[in-house]
């Protein structure tokens, strides 16, 4: 069980210390490897450290239970969907017009990692107030995102704007089947109004006004997670999902749930054969557990078997720092 291991980073970290843990991996590894263990043993020691509220981020519920895009979808005007068992979320392209040619144009909806950094983002700051400052630098906003600050073809400037506007006008249909057959349906537009600047590369969102409507959605249903583990877990899509739906999915079992791999490919949205998909997920889960020290995931032939849990992020955190967490 992922989270028992006697060898796990954690156990090396309380048997040998940080310092000297480091040690040991420098003179057993150099190069690209090294530095990885490094970020490791780093990742695993802060995810042992008392957390403060600085420390913790948020994300709406209905993102945990299953994730957006991890691609690029081929048509912007399309509506993206995924299904956790009786739950189902279905979120609808906006459009703008075209500063160009006058007309309107679909934007498509958000994807991919940076899609889902800004999500948890305004998440966090939405918990405190509808307005959600994204700041007047652009660098200093995409820094706290734990991202680099680059322009040009391959930069992140460019994909950090389109994300945002993505988000920013894409709308959300959270839709619950109930025990007796029915469903229930909560649509909600995340922003009432968007503020943008002007730049030399073109509009860039300022502020993002919460609906009414999402803004007290989000107080009531926002799961706490970790800065640290959000940083570590930056660079791929499908271990944010993983962590973000096990900090939703473990600390609310009250007995062991066992879930086959079909049932996880259509929550994780991952694309190709059964087996590509358990190769995918058995891969990413080491380094969720090494930011989710009390995360217990059985990988089996067949599945995943989901053990009670302990949250990533106290309770008694959350109680104390006054804000909505569940």
């Amino acid at each position: 069980i992922i989270g028992e291991d006697e060898q796990s980073v954690h156990n090396q970290l309380e048997l040998f210390g940080f310092d000297q843990l480091l040690a040991i991996a420098e003179g057993r590894l150099t190069g690209a490897a090294l530095k990885q263990e490094r970020r490791r043993i780093a990742a695993a020691h802060a995810s042992m450290s008392d957390l403060s509220m600085d420390d913790v981020a948020f994300l709406h519920a209905g993102l945990c239970q299953t994730g957006l895009p991890h691609s690029r979808p081929v048509r912007n005007d399309e509506p993206w969907q995924r299904s956790n068992g009786r739950f189902h979320l279905v979120v609808e392209p906006g459009t703008v017009i075209d500063q160009a040619s006058g007309k309107s144009k679909w934007v498509g909806v958000p994807y991919g990692t940076k899609a889902r950094l800004i999500f948890m983002h305004v998440s966090t700051e939405g918990i405190k107030s509808r307005q959600v400052h994204l700041g007047r630098s652009m660098s200093a906003w995409m820094r706290r995102l734990g991202l680099s600050v680059s322009g040009g073809e391959h930069g992140t400037i460019a994909p950090i704007k389109e994300q945002t506007l993505r988000l920013g006008r894409a709308r959300f249909s959270f839709q619950f089947e109930t025990e007796g057959g029915g469903l229930g349906i909560s649509d909600t537009q995340i922003a009432d109004k968007l503020h943008f600047w002007a730049t030399e590369d073109g509009p860039w969102l300022e502020e993002i006004e919460l609906t009414d409507r999402f803004h007290e959605h989000l107080r009531e249903h926002a799961v706490p997670l970790s800065d640290h583990a959000i940083s570590y877990l930056s660079g791929s899509s499908l271990k944010l999902d993983l962590y973000a739906w096990a900090a939703w999915r473990l600390p609310r079992l009250g007995r062991p749930l066992r879930l086959n791999w079909t049932q996880i490919a259509a929550t994780f949205a991952a694309a190709g054969d059964i087996n590509k998909v358990a190769a995918k997920v058995r891969e990413a889960l080491p380094d969720v557990q090494t930011v989710y020290r009390d995360m217990k995931i059985e990988t089996t032939r067949g599945g995943l078997i989901l053990h009670p849990s302990k949250p990533p992020v106290p309770k008694t955190l959350v109680m104390v720092g006054g804000k909505a967490g569940g």
